[in-house]
């Protein structure tokens, strides 16, 4: 295939974008190792901003009390509250939950087939079942 004058002018102006964008990009990185040079000479010490704080004794504070503590703004510790939803619990067959509702994941329209296919099973069943009559 011919290569069109559209294509061709796009690659050129690409070209001319590249070089445009290069001595910036070079100026960037120059910058970046510079700052990154400067940085690693100077180690920041964290002991200033946080507690710093081995695994160890995070092991021995959390086997100490099961119930962790939050602290708010104003120094407070307050206990984290459990207000989780009740867990729904779906039959697998059939996709729908206690009270006869399907799950919120599912569409309409998967919804309508699964409906469809249950209502199939049960008239297959019934007429499985009027044709063997039990013998007397």
């Amino acid at each position: 295939m011919a290569k069109s004058l559209r294509s061709k002018w796009k690659r050129k102006m690409r070209a001319k974008k590249r070089e445009r964008y290069s001595v910036k990009e070079l100026a960037k990185l120059k910058e970046m190792l510079d700052a990154a040079a400067s940085t690693s000479k100077s180690d920041v010490d964290m002991s200033e901003m946080c507690t710093v704080v081995d695994g160890k004794q995070v092991a021995d504070q959390s086997a100490e009390s099961n119930e962790p503590l939050d602290t708010e703004a104003d120094g407070q510790a307050t206990a984290e509250m459990d207000v989780d939803k009740p867990v729904r619990k779906y039959n697998p067959r059939t996709l729908r939950d206690e009270h006869g509702t399907y799950p919120v994941w599912m569409s309409q329209r998967a919804i309508r087939k699964r409906k469809a296919k249950q209502g199939r099973g049960k008239s297959r069943k019934l007429a499985s079942h009027k044709g063997t009559a039990p013998a007397s």
